[in-house]
């Protein structure tokens, strides 16, 4: 018999982590692409 409250735990973990590791990919490109904005105004000032 297929233990369903494991699956459903070992699926939802899964899918938990792959939606923590995007958030902090897309936080850390912000914060880069923020860094090189405020560094290229400074170049033009």
């Amino acid at each position: 018999m297929i233990d369903w409250n494991l699956a459903a735990k070992i699926s939802g973990g899964g899918f938990g982590s792959t939606l923590l590791v995007l958030a902090i990919l897309c936080v850390v490109i912000w914060l880069i692409g923020f860094v090189m904005q405020r560094r290229v105004r400074k170049d033009k000032k």
